[in-house]
């Protein structure tokens, strides 16, 4: 028997969940046919049979996690020696990337949606009328919430996933009566995969290993112009208040208890999408123009979006930042990512009555909390960070 193994999906991606098999047992495969659905960490992959030959067996089933090199498919060993001289090799293609869709991110960001522009026939069930052009991540979904009839009177592109959750409340209502956030959502068992397993395995490892202490307080950014760009702001006054404090542009080492202090201040960006938490790094910030900052920040989340940003991008970040509010909360208690020291979050702002020049006037008010390993810095430290930080904010 010759297997098709689980190849090397690059980006350093070691692993991959299986969500769908297209073929079973016993079926006979043409090259380029796909075999199977699996999800990484980044992205939906489809994985076509690099040869002719006859399906023996299925070594995995939906849901099981395959590591990079473990057997997916075995074939039957004829017909494969008539397609490759040497038979003891292994089987090993990469599939076409599908993108996820309907990112939300900070609307000081971008926002928006995207679809995969890779058109796949693709069957639901065995008559030919029933077949729809769909990315592999709508039909996954849809067939996840029951609604995948629904894909067969649509064009390729045409629904997202917010759509389908749409049409999925709806039609709760429609056929049950009732409110389809008490429906089945309740009595759904969800699977974390993906970059949402990922965020979930680094946020409990940093619980665990960060003592965090957070300081919360507000800015007045009453100053500010209409035409501010908030983010911009956010991050020149996190430059300037690492300049001012290097013990927060650091790494900590807990194994030598040592803490690592670096020039270059790279910053991690939080970047929220349907398919989970990401944190692209804006390299050596403090040499970027402000055009060269928000153009580094504007390809990034592209390349999130499409989910074609390269793991380097993921790596190097020294302090990084949350901009929570343009969704909703004043205050958290964002999670200190080891080896960094530090993290702000900044919340939504609000208008509120403040005294200037012995007077009571309307304020806007932004709320500002920052996590810190108390290991690395004491508090005194913090507030001196912090201090900075708003101050330049306020500017």
């Amino acid at each position: 028997m010759q297997q098709f193994k689980l190849p090397d999906l690059g980006e350093g991606l070691q692993e991959a969940e299986v969500i769908e098999w297209l073929v079973k047992e016993g079926d006979q495969v043409k090259t380029d046919q796909l075999l199977v659905l699996v999800e990484t960490a980044k992205a939906v992959v489809e994985l076509p049979s690099p040869i002719d030959a006859k399906i023996s067996k299925l070594c995995a089933s939906v849901g099981d996690m395959v590591h990079i090199g473990e057997p997916l498919v075995e074939y039957e060993g004829d017909e494969y020696k008539k397609k490759s001289p040497s038979s003891n090799q292994s089987v090993s293609v990469v599939g076409e990337l599908q993108t996820s869709d309907d990112v939300n991110l900070d609307e000081n960001f971008i926002a928006g949606s995207s679809t995969s522009v890779n058109t796949i026939e693709r069957k639901l069930n065995t008559t030919s009328q029933n077949s729809v052009y769909a990315p592999p991540s709508i039909i996954a979904f849809a067939k996840k919430l029951g609604v995948e009839q629904e894909l067969k009177q649509s064009f390729f592109g045409d629904l997202t996933h917010k759509d389908l959750i749409k049409i999925f409340e709806e039609k709760y209502q429609l056929d049950k009566g009732g409110d389809a956030k008490q429906a089945d959502f309740d009595n759904k068992l969800i699977k974390l995969t993906g970059a949402k397993k990922v965020m979930a395995q680094t946020m409990s490892k940093s619980w665990q290993q960060v003592p965090a202490v957070t300081l919360f307080d507000d800015a007045d950014i009453s100053g500010w112009g209409i035409k501010d760009d908030i983010t911009l702001r956010l991050l020149q006054a996190l430059i300037k208040a690492c300049k001012a404090n290097p013990l927060f542009n650091a790494w900590f080492d807990e194994e030598n208890l040592t803490i690592q202090t670096f020039k270059d201040i790279n910053i991690g960006v939080a970047v929220n999408i349907d398919d989970g938490l990401y944190v692209p790094v804006i390299k050596k910030a403090q040499d970027l123009t402000n055009k060269e900052v928000k153009h580094q920040l504007s390809s990034l989340i592209e390349q999130v979006k499409t989910k074609k940003i390269p793991p380097q991008k993921f790596l190097g970040a020294t302090i990084s930042l949350s901009n929570f509010g343009t969704l909703s909360g004043r205050y958290a208690t964002p999670i200190v990512v080891p080896p960094q020291v530090a993290i702000v979050g900044v919340g939504k702002i609000r208008e509120e009555a403040v005294v200037r020049d012995n007077s009571v006037v309307i304020g806007r008010i932004l709320p500002i909390s920052l996590s810190f390993d108390h290991r690395a810095a004491s508090g005194a430290d913090a507030s001196a960070f912090l201090e900075e930080f708003i101050a330049e904010v306020q500017q």
